[in-house]
């Protein structure tokens, strides 16, 4: 794919780029494919509401509206302001992520959360939108430079710093998504080939220390870290129960299990809509979270989980459109990052929810509960609906 490359200097934009006008000009089959997703994530919601808690859909719907806002709010706005305040941005992350390590607040084993009144705030959801900032202000700063190795470098010693602070919490599956939204945006910018094929073999040297970890493991004996570099006790048993899903299926192997069984249950057609066994009698843990897909796919069958499927690549598909033809880098890198974020939530979600990696807790875009991570979707899809509205107005 080629890119025309406009250098633009951030310290040009004005404040008053800010623009109501360019709502007149969104690409309404983006707004489109976003409204029939989160009608898809309403129905299902409510479906998985309605055997738990029905106040989960209607706080869906408010975060939806409240994300819309959000995201429109962005489209009016020349990203190039939102670009030149990302290292501030960045500071702000890392201040949060800090913050839940000192002051934050626990839920389910995991420390992630911060308590603001009656709002409970996730920063490492809003981390992964401000690194697509700060990335591409970063790679748009230094230009060409980035065929040199020490920039190169200095691209993932940036990266790393919030992707340990997430780890630390521990949020596994956030932490991840930085990895390909980072390689996908140094791909873009023009880096070259050889240093990221030296990484990705670093990243593959990752497996033979994972297995060394497991190859004596017990899940039945809980012992302590030796290293930082060690994985948590329940994290060796999510990989062991992924490895070996027949050990322990009455216990760390139970969500996978029985998330395989609800996906096959839906057969072609599905059981029905409200009409979902395994989530109805609550075989199926968080399935109004991380295993939502499960829900829709007995619901729904193997037709229904098809369409949505297909609506989420037709999304994709839109937003790297805009980013093939923005003639300035800036924008593609924006486009192109928040299609990688998505695109790893929706992928690692789905192979989750069949069985064919192993559970790290990622949500679902547009259909999994959860305030922080609705707000980010549909940060995102601001960042996609401001970048084709910039088009024109580029001064090459």
């Amino acid at each position: 794919m080629a890119f025309v490359r406009s250098h633009m200097n951030t310290s040009d934009v004005s404040l008053r780029n800010f623009n109501p006008r360019n709502l007149l000009h969104l690409d309404w089959l983006l707004l489109l494919l976003v409204l029939s997703l989160a009608i898809a994530g309403w129905l299902t919601m409510y479906s998985a509401s309605t055997s738990s808690d029905i106040s989960h859909f209607h706080k869906q719907i408010i975060f939806f509206v409240a994300g819309f806002i959000l995201a429109l709010g962005m489209a009016c706005m020349d990203y190039r302001l939102l670009v030149s305040l990302a290292l501030p941005m960045y500071m702000v992350s890392l201040g949060l992520l800090l913050a839940v390590e000192l002051v934050g607040i626990e839920v389910k084993g995991s420390g992630r959360w911060l308590q603001m009144g009656p709002v409970r705030l996730q920063p490492s959801e809003l981390t992964k939108v401000v690194m697509i900032f700060f990335l591409t202000w970063y790679l748009t700063t230094i230009g060409e430079r980035i065929k040199k190795f020490h920039w190169f470098a200095l691209a993932f010693l940036l990266t790393g710093i919030p992707m340990a602070f997430i780890l630390k919490q521990p949020n596994l599956g956030t932490a991840a998504s930085l990895g390909p939204l980072l390689l996908g945006l140094l791909y873009v910018a023009g880096c070259r080939k050889r240093h990221l094929l030296l990484v990705i073999l670093a990243g593959l040297s990752v497996i033979p220390m994972i297995w060394f970890q497991l190859k004596d493991f017990d899940p039945a004996v809980v012992t302590e870290r030796q290293s930082a570099f060690e994985l948590k006790h329940y994290q060796k048993q999510r990989v062991y129960s992924f490895l070996n899903p027949e050990h322990d299926i009455r216990g760390s192997g139970w969500q996978t299990y029985q998330s395989k069984i609800t996906v096959g249950s839906g057969g072609m057609t599905g059981r029905g809509y409200l009409n979902g066994k395994q989530t109805r009698l609550n075989y199926l843990p968080e399935h109004h979270t991380d295993f939502i897909f499960s829900l829709l796919a007995e619901e729904r069958g193997f037709l229904g989980a098809s369409v949505l499927i297909g609506l989420f690549c037709a999304f994709m598909m839109r937003g790297l459109m805009f980013a093939r033809d923005c003639p300035d880098m800036m924008g593609t890198l924006l486009a192109t990052g928040a299609v990688v974020i998505l695109s790893f939530h929706v992928f690692v979600n789905i192979a989750i929810t069949i069985g064919i990696m192993p559970v790290t807790g990622i949500p679902l875009p547009f259909l999994s509960y959860g305030g922080t991570f609705y707000i980010t979707t549909m940060l995102c899809v601001g960042i996609l609906l401001s970048v084709p509205i910039r088009r024109r107005k580029f001064v090459h």
